[in-house]
């Protein structure tokens, strides 16, 4: 294919590498032109290793006309000006979580793809993914009644490395928002009202305490109930897990433990009165993976045909909203209003 959609990658740690990758090797119809990273030793190893220019800049990434899709998964409190910048040089944009660190940068987001022909996709690659995808299409088609409730529990095996007044906003708006954005999906409606608790946990008989657990309770317009758990340092495993009960069942999105290989495989259960039905879906790494190329794949394809996006703006600033409140009703130590 001659036509390849040419993608630039602006911030390349963990996360920006594998987008790399996928645009180097994995996404039929997509090539990767260059990286950008502020470490500049890190950005040469990546085009060497995966393919590509190592830019010296942002600017000079997103001012080479062979660049359709720029990529951005720099640090959080960069996304809104490498955002700006490339939408404002005509780039599609797939901005990894969170989309900004304010309402305002967000907005400022908003608006300038909104200036432009430029497309802004926010990267909450679970709507991608295989479980979380088929249990949305359950749900929207009516088969399990009204959503009602949806508990999410998600794991870390490290503590948090970051100073303890800084660890909830950070829990927040980096790990737990892919759960604010989940329960406003799967449960089709926007909340009213949070309200978060954090517990001080002592690591590794240290003096120091972090609150590395906390609990977010979403109460929505329409009377749903959504709790988040978040944890730093389980040190059992990675373990994510959802489910969304409804009028007439529920779907499960998890592990399932025991199983006599040792191998933890995700798996998406529905129980209604009449039946329990276990569907079986990749490993963990392996189908976040696929929902994280995907998600890529999807960006690159739009750019030719200039389909809607998966999950717009609007989606991204509703998610930091949720966290934001978050982060007020732990200071404040009561439950704090959404912004709508």
């Amino acid at each position: 294919m001659t036509d390849r959609v040419g993608v630039g990658v602006i911030g390349v740690g963990l996360m920006g590498r594998r987008h790399a990758e996928n645009a180097a090797r994995r996404i039929e119809g997509a090539r990767l032109v260059g990286v950008y990273d502020a470490a500049h030793e890190v950005a040469r190893r990546v085009a060497a290793d995966v393919g590509g220019v190592a830019a010296a800049s942002a600017d000079e990434l997103l001012g080479r006309e062979d660049v359709r899709v720029v990529v951005i998964a720099s640090p959080s409190r960069y996304h809104a000006d490498h955002a700006v910048a490339a939408l404002g040089a005509g780039k599609d944009v797939l901005l990894e979580k969170p989309m900004a660190l304010t309402l305002a940068d967000c907005d400022r987001v908003i608006a300038a793809a909104e200036r432009g022909r430029a497309r802004l996709q926010i990267g909450f690659m679970r709507r991608y993914d295989p479980a979380y995808a088929e249990a949305h299409r359950l749900i929207r088609s009516g088969a399990l009644g009204q959503p009602v409730l949806y508990t999410a529990s998600s794991r870390d095996r490290e503590p948090a490395r970051v100073p303890p007044a800084d660890d909830v906003a950070e829990v927040l708006l980096e790990s737990a928002i892919h759960d604010f954005d989940g329960a406003r999906w799967l449960l089709g409606d926007e909340p009213a009202r949070t309200t978060v608790v954090a517990g001080a946990v002592r690591y590794g008989g240290s003096s120091s305490e972090t609150p590395g657990a906390t609990l977010t309770t979403l109460e929505f317009a329409r009377g749903a109930l959504a709790i988040v758990e978040t944890y730093r340092g389980a040190g059992y495993a990675y373990d994510i897990r959802t489910e969304i009960v409804c009028a007439d069942g529920t779907v499960t999105i998890g592990d399932r433990p025991g199983d006599p290989s040792g191998r933890i495989e995700e798996r998406l259960v529905i129980r209604t009165p009449q039946a329990e039905t276990t569907v079986s879906v990749p490993g963990w790494l392996a189908r976040f993976a696929d929902a994280y190329l995907a998600e890529l794949a999807d960006v690159v394809a739009g750019a030719r045909d200039r389909r809607p996006v998966g999950v717009t703006g609007a989606d991204g600033k509703a998610a930091v909203a949720i966290a934001l409140a978050g982060v007020s009703s732990f200071a404040r130590r009561h439950p704090e209003p959404v912004p709508t």
